[in-house]
């Protein structure tokens, strides 16, 4: 007993010397990787999303309800879907002193483009922008895309001074790095919405979820967004913690490469689908803090009340049966490769991924890898099948984004390839049409051929989980988890 529980104590004596200097007024989260980037134009991985929620302002921000209101534009209109006529705000400060204006928004949205990033997608569809005054602008899309603005909304998009090219106009900036450890920012005392309430925030990458938990156990950390295992939230139930669950708009998926001659056949992807148990996987991977997903949106969000597949192992080995794939001496029909990152989740995901398939005679060989590289296989489409999450769903235009047969990377997101006129057709009539209801009915469409054509296994969406410190107030948790409101949380 002794020789477990010795170590422990020194682990957690250790975790709780890890900050003690720093300063009682900061507000230290953790998160579980580095930032792959402080370019608003180029983040996209969740780390490097988060950042630039606390340094840039977009149009627009999300509220605890989804919905997107002003930001640093006073007013805007949309006209025909097709021009953006808006106006910022007066006032609004950049880091380096200099007020906002239209030719930084102009700025950045063709610098987005010219670097070619993976966000730069729907700014491809602008034909000009013209500036009116300092504060007032158009901008003008080649076609009608009902759903542009959303591309316009802290996190997906954040404005940079044209004058260095570095500053923004949040309520924090960044004063220190350290590569792989943290980030460390200090407040905007001339933020447009007011002084931030904590004049320090450290972001701390922990990617070991054991350390994280120890980190908040032993009150080392203030805060952290999702990356505690399940099995450990009992845990703080008690002891000076505050545990927020809400609803998210993320949706955890499979994925496949379609140029693949294996997953290019829909048997396989079906017999794929039917050999993942959601309902288990819910139960006892999430403890019961996730929900079976039919789309890419959750409800509330344009949600499709379809079901994909119910878990049927016999059914699926027919499938392939009849489809020629016969099991060899090893019990196995073929092997295939699949990538994940070196998370806690990703991981945990790909063991059982694998179990179940193991029952339906495939192989899955799993590749381990840091997020880095994992994103950069995925956007060289150099992958056979993996799992991830999409974070911050707001529309579902998500799916051209996808789906589209010409999105492909870096113009869009469709990374395993596929193509089917039929969708591209159907999303081509809802972009142009500006009621939602009108929209829901071609969405829905295009809904059912991704489940049909089993082109995504959409798995679950989880919820957000937030754990604080019992002296830590004013949290205002949205369906994207965005770091923008923490300027509000106070620190007792």
């Amino acid at each position: 007993m002794k020789k477990v529980f010795f170590p422990l104590i020194l682990f957690m004596l250790f975790v709780s010397c890890a900050h003690k200097g720093t300063p009682k007024n900061t507000l230290v989260v953790l998160i579980d990787n580095y930032p792959e980037t402080f370019d608003p134009r180029m983040a996209i991985d969740l780390a490097s999303q988060r950042v630039c929620e606390l340094v840039y302002d977009g149009f627009f921000i999300m509220d605890k309800n989804g919905n997107l209101v002003n930001d640093i534009v006073q007013d805007y209109s949309f006209k025909n879907n097709r021009v953006l006529s808006f106006t910022l705000k007066k006032g609004v400060l950049f880091h380096n002193g200099d007020e906002l204006t239209v030719d930084d928004v102009f700025f950045t949205i063709k610098t987005l483009i010219d670097k070619g990033s993976l966000k730069s997608g729907p700014f491809l569809e602008i034909g000009s922008m013209k500036k009116i005054d300092r504060y007032r602008g158009e901008i003008i899309l080649n076609d009608k895309d009902p759903s542009f603005p959303v591309n316009l909304c802290e996190g997906a998009f954040g404005v940079l001074s044209q004058k260095d090219g570095v500053s923004g106009t949040g309520p924090y900036i960044v004063i220190e790095k350290r590569t792989g450890r943290l980030v460390k920012l200090k407040r905007f005392k001339s933020f447009f919405k007011g002084c931030p309430e904590t004049p320090y925030i450290l972001l701390k990458t922990v990617k070991d979820t054991t350390t994280r938990t120890f980190e908040m156990l032993n009150h080392s950390a203030d805060m952290v967004f999702d990356f505690i295992p399940y099995e450990n939230l009992k845990l703080f139930k008690n002891g000076g913690f505050k545990v927020f669950r809400g609803v998210s708009n993320s949706v955890d998926y499979i994925a496949f490469n379609f140029k693949d001659s294996l997953l290019n056949d829909r048997r396989v992807r079906k017999a794929i689908c039917l050999a993942i148990d959601r309902d288990n996987a819910i139960k006892y991977l999430f403890y019961g803090y996730a929900k079976k997903a039919s789309s890419m949106l959750s409800a509330g969000f344009f949600h499709f009340s379809a079901n994909q597949c119910v878990s049927n192992i016999t059914l699926a080995n027919r499938i392939l049966d009849d489809a020629g794939y016969k099991a060899g001496t090893d019990g196995y029909r073929f092997e295939i490769e699949f990538l994940a990152t070196t998370s806690f989740i990703s991981r945990l995901k790909a063991v059982y991924f694998q179990d179940r398939l193991k029952k339906i005679g495939i192989k899955l060989n799993i590749v381990s890898m840091d997020f880095g590289t994992f994103f950069d296989s995925l956007s060289k489409g150099k992958f056979q099948m993996y799992s991830a999450r999409w974070v911050g769903i707001l529309d579902p235009d998500i799916y051209r984004m996808i789906f589209y047969s010409s999105m492909t990377p870096p113009r869009g997101w469709n990374r395993g390839h596929y193509s089917n006129p039929v969708l591209d057709s159907l999303i081509d009539r809802a972009r142009h049409i500006a009621n939602l209801k009108e929209r829901r009915v071609l969405y829905r469409k295009v809904n059912d051929i991704v489940l049909n054509d089993f082109v995504y296994i959409f798995l679950w969406y989880p919820e957000n989980v937030v754990i604080t410190g019992e002296n830590i107030e004013n949290l205002y948790l949205t369906p994207s988890k965005s770091f923008s409101y923490l300027y509000l949380v106070k620190k007792r």
